[in-house]
């Protein structure tokens, strides 16, 4: 299967390596950056067994050649903070040069029956701080942070088996971990590369390496292309997928910062760019969680809520508002019967633009007014707050206000059988 990847802030040459070895059909499943001596330094595995390292310990090269014989895959290599490393094969073997005696042992150990390990992995804070894991499910972990052993123990239950453990490079409790059913833990990781795990989850397929640059911020994301969600009509299908790359095509680098959703992903599964920039500092990212005031956009959500919830219910988008409002409300004849289709389009004869705080008690008192047919209000405009005479049954060309789709705040929840509004 294809292994998409996603890499930010690590050296450009091992982007680019990485990049060819997909464009070959080599996926990579493995990427590992020592600490020190440079930028420029890392380590790369694909999935035919074929690596490429930059400047990493010159003994650790030569043993990636020696494990890699008579059809052997490397599929791990890790460096410690003090300069050692580990290398692991598809058969089992692995070899080891300064690292912890303890964390040595213990790989021999759960390499016994046939076992084999899969993944180790170094905490950034050195000395005896390690986490290994091998292909049965059992991993030992040797002075990590006990969040991460336990959430190791819960996403390792009914059979399931931890297959990456990586920790970042500023310590603490700071860590992922990735099971072998695509499930995966995060805490105080990157929260683009956050992002980009539950992105990756719901729309490729389930994650299976993540690596950081033990130098920087850097880091590297990948996941098993599994999905192919598609959305369809009578006519053609949509791939999810493609609508998610054609948006980003059109938007990345073109605006400052957005985040969508598309198809059965959950809220805010892709985000890109920046919420603030440094002109207005500090600066931040944008992400799926992040709160902008979404202004009269929330009238396209009213509408697209509004029309399947009538729909449901039988009631016509012609019928008056009158008999779905709160019974307390003491409605004057007209306003009584102003239709669904009116105040969708602005045509409902309302002319106060509704620059206001649209609270209950606002809406319950601008709705229960009186309306007097002899008076002749124009369409007002924003600045123009608590206008006179705000209803004119007379005009009902089209006037923007508020007041139209605000009242779907209380509508809405009637028709679908709420009814305690105190």
């Amino acid at each position: 299967m294809v292994v998409q990847f996603q890499n930010r802030k690590i050296p450009e040459e091992c982007h680019q390596k990485m990049r060819e070895f997909f464009a070959a059909g080599d996926d990579i499943t493995w990427v590992a950056f020592p600490s020190g001596g440079g930028d420029n330094r890392w380590s790369i595995i694909a999935k035919s067994g074929q690596y490429f390292n930059r400047n990493i310990p010159e003994e650790c090269h030569q043993k990636m050649g020696e494990y890699s014989k008579d059809g052997a895959k490397l599929i791990r290599v890790a460096f410690t903070p003090g300069g050692g490393w580990s290398i692991v094969n598809d058969r089992g073997a692995f070899f080891n040069r300064n690292i912890p005696d303890e964390c040595h042992q213990k790989m021999g150990e759960y390499s016994q029956g046939g076992a084999k390990i899969v993944s180790v992995a170094f905490s950034p804070q050195g000395g005896n701080s390690w986490s290994i894991v091998n292909d049965k499910g059992a991993f030992f972990n040797r002075n990590v942070p006990d969040e991460c052993h336990e959430k190791m123990n819960e996403y390792s239950k009914d059979g399931a088996k931890i297959i990456c453990v990586a920790f970042p490079p500023q310590g603490g409790n700071s860590w992922s971990i990735v099971n072998d059913r695509g499930a995966f833990y995060n805490r105080n990781v990157d929260d683009e590369a956050h992002m980009f795990f539950g992105y990756f989850s719901e729309v490729y397929g389930p994650v299976r390496f993540v690596a950081f640059d033990t130098d920087g911020s850097g880091w590297s994301v990948g996941a098993l292309v599994t999905r192919n969600e598609k959305v369809c009509d009578a006519t053609q299908c949509v791939s999810i997928l493609d609508v998610y790359n054609n948006v980003q095509a059109a938007l990345n680098g073109n605006v400052v910062g957005y985040a969508c959703a598309i198809g059965s992903a959950s809220l805010g599964a892709y985000s890109n760019g920046q919420a603030r920039t440094q002109a207005n500092a500090p600066a931040k990212m944008f992400l799926p969680s992040t709160k902008i005031p979404v202004a009269s956009v929330s009238k396209a959500v009213t509408t697209l809520a509004a029309i399947p919830l009538l729909a449901k219910y039988s009631v016509s988008l012609d019928s008056s508002i009158g008999g779905h409002l709160p019974s307390d409300w003491k409605l004057d004849s007209y306003v009584s019967s102003i239709t669904f289709r009116q105040l969708l389009s602005h045509r409902s004869g309302i002319k106060d633009y509704g620059n206001n705080d649209q609270t209950y008690d606002t809406l319950k008192n601008f709705f229960t007014q009186k309306v007097d047919p002899t008076k002749n209000t124009m369409c007002q405009p924003a600045s123009v707050v608590n206008p006179a005479d705000p209803i004119n049954p007379n005009n009902k060309g089209t006037c923007y206000s508020n007041y139209n789709f605000s009242i779907f705040r209380v509508l809405l929840p009637i028709i679908d059988g709420f009814s305690d509004f105190s």
